[in-house]
């Protein structure tokens, strides 16, 4: 029997289901259909959990060109970075956790509690140990709310971990990290961190010079308007407010550093539509807001952060940014000819996306690299209509036969070198 059978007779046997609206007779009904429809979908992810494993081990993802069976996956079930990078620690410890992996083919591991496993098992040093705890792990899921769960397993990997249960300083060390995440509802950001202990000191440091000129500077601004008599109440701003302007300043200093990779010349730009930007301007000179439409609406960065119009716009004026606005469909205008994709023909043809355009790849724009999609030795003119924005890697595909176009919407399509499309 073939896959797209036996897929298709789910298909209709969960069509069933969901047609099946009768409710529970009471809790304890409704307690059985709850376990025995969880049952069902634990099933479903070891079915997609091995099916991920066998594409990988297969390798036919790269010949579409994607870097990894995740990136593949992400774009053609539409999921997030992190459901993908749980589908990929999932097919890691399928082999080395084989109780494990059983558990949740029989539906008797949680999802959220394979999960959890897996995250524990990226960790190298507790991976072997984690074999022999198997049956230890099965138990406790078996009877712990989630919650407790992972509070039981992450103790073990503490006490499991190489380091000992108060990990040396090196490993902190090997695990620093620092995240920069946008609110997508606010558009605000959190920061957060983790370094080692000379190079989280030698960060302190910094801040505690940077914190110490700005509380001078904010002192100034209350003595000039209240005299010397002046206390810490009038000062224009609070703590918490000056730890992050401090920190923006250290960002904007090193920006213009002479040896920073930035460069003296750099210039932030902000990509509107030009119906935002019309509506910014005049609600910056006073005027009575009008709605804008959430359909069309965007103001970001090259990259495709979202900003907040008004103060976008009230920074364009001040500080240096470079201004860009596109059509409806998201297409710069044509800035002319040129014999390559440099200055101002090279920008247009970013502005037009965030990222490298190839399916599933999310190289940012600003890293990618710009080639004509008819070539310029075959008469392909250098004007944005004919840009293509690749990474390093999708632009050497086109050797390969295969070829991208961008349709008069704005979408792109990338086409295999028997015509087919990928994605």
């Amino acid at each position: 029997m073939s896959p797209d059978h036996t897929i298709s007779t789910i298909e209709r046997a969960l069509d069933k289901l969901l047609a099946h609206d009768v409710p529970p007779a009471d809790a304890a009904d409704a307690t059985v259909l709850i376990r025995r429809t969880e049952h069902l979908a634990r099933r479903l992810r070891a079915v997609q959990q091995h099916q991920y494993r066998v594409v990988e081990e297969s390798g036919v993802h790269s010949s579409d060109g994607y870097a990894s069976t995740k990136a593949m996956t992400r774009r053609v079930a539409r999921l997030s970075h992190r459901a993908a990078a749980a589908r990929a620690r999932g097919a890691r410890m399928q082999a080395d956790l084989p109780e494990v992996w059983a558990g949740l083919c029989e539906g008797t591991l949680g999802i959220d509690q394979f999960d959890l496993l897996a995250r524990v098992h990226a960790n190298p040093r507790v991976r072997d140990a984690m074999v022999a705890a198997q049956a230890w792990f099965l138990r406790r899921a078996g009877r712990l709310s989630f919650a407790d769960f992972e509070a039981e397993v992450r103790r073990w990997e503490r006490l499991a971990d190489a380091d000992g249960p108060e990990p040396k300083n090196s490993a902190n060390h090997d695990n620093r990290n620092a995240t920069l995440l946008q609110d997508p509802v606010d558009l605000g950001w959190q920061l957060s961190g983790r370094f080692g202990a000379l190079q989280g000191a030698s960060i302190d440091d910094i801040l505690r010079h940077y914190a110490d000129a700005e509380r001078l500077a904010d002192w100034e601004k209350a003595r000039a308007e209240h005299g010397d008599d002046a206390h810490a109440g009038q000062l224009p701003r609070t703590e918490p407010q000056r730890r992050a302007d401090e920190l923006w300043k250290v960002f904007q200093d090193a920006a213009g550093a002479a040896a920073s990779p930035v460069g003296v010349e750099f210039v932030h730009t902000i990509v509107w539509d030009a119906a935002t930007l019309k509506e910014t301007t005049r609600r910056l000179s006073g005027e009575e807001p009008q709605p804008l439409d959430p359909e069309t609406a965007f103001c970001r960065t090259l990259d495709g952060t979202a900003l907040e119009p008004i103060e976008a716009g009230a920074n364009a004026l001040v500080h240096m940014f470079r201004r860009a606005v596109v059509n409806g469909a998201g297409v710069t205008i044509d800035l002319g000819r040129a014999r390559r994709f440099t200055g101002g023909a090279r920008l247009a043809v970013q502005l037009n996306d965030e990222h490298c355009p190839w399916p599933g790849c999310t190289v940012p724009i600003s890293s990618c690299e710009i080639d004509h999609t008819t070539d310029h030795a075959r008469g392909g003119r250098t004007h944005p209509g004919n840009g293509g924005p690749l990474c390093g890697k999708h632009n050497r595909w086109k050797q390969k036969g295969f070829s991208i176009w961008r349709d008069p919407t704005g979408a792109w399509h990338t086409y295999r070198p028997d015509g087919t499309e990928v994605g």
